[in-house]
């Protein structure tokens, strides 16, 4: 795939079986962020606020520290971040960035979940072919940790 070949946005949806509010904890805690995406997390949650993922076991890029762009309690979260950083980096820079967008909406069965990553065609071509592969891959995995670790409240569950 070259950069022309790029589509600018990966979309996903999943349901979850809960209410907004735990779906919510899971997205925007220290304590959720470390039950399904991080293995810790710092979140200044508001706009403009920075958001730090800790993976200890990473030996690239341990920490990344991104930025906060919009909350909406219990209906949207978004926020921008580096994918396919190689580097560690403690300072957050906005170029060569992804939106990332959480949606919750009321469900029958439960939580709504729409996810839109966004920006990828804005990225340095060799950044952008790997990053919108390995990120699409990546949601589809990510996503069902996330209902796993919400309806059971387990961080095993959730791999």
């Amino acid at each position: 795939m070259t950069a022309s070949q790029v589509h600018d946005v990966i979309e996903r949806e999943i349901v979850v079986a809960s209410p907004r509010s735990e779906v919510w904890a899971a997205l925007t805690t220290v304590e959720g962020m470390a039950g399904w995406w991080s293995e810790e997390a710092e979140i200044d949650l508001r706009p403009g606020g920075a958001i730090t993922f800790i993976w200890e076991h990473r030996t690239h890029h341990p920490a990344q520290v991104e930025a906060v762009e919009a909350v909406e309690p219990e209906s949207l979260f978004v926020f921008r971040w580096r994918p396919g950083q190689v580097e560690s980096s403690t300072v957050y820079d906005p170029e060569n960035t992804t939106r990332v967008e959480y949606r919750l909406e009321d469900h029958p069965d439960g939580t709504l979940v729409k996810l839109r990553e966004s920006g990828f065609t804005a990225l340095p071509e060799a950044v952008a072919v790997k990053a919108f592969d390995e990120n699409t891959g990546g949601w589809e995995h990510m996503l069902p940790r996330l209902r796993n670790f919400v309806v059971t409240g387990d961080r095993e569950a959730a791999s």
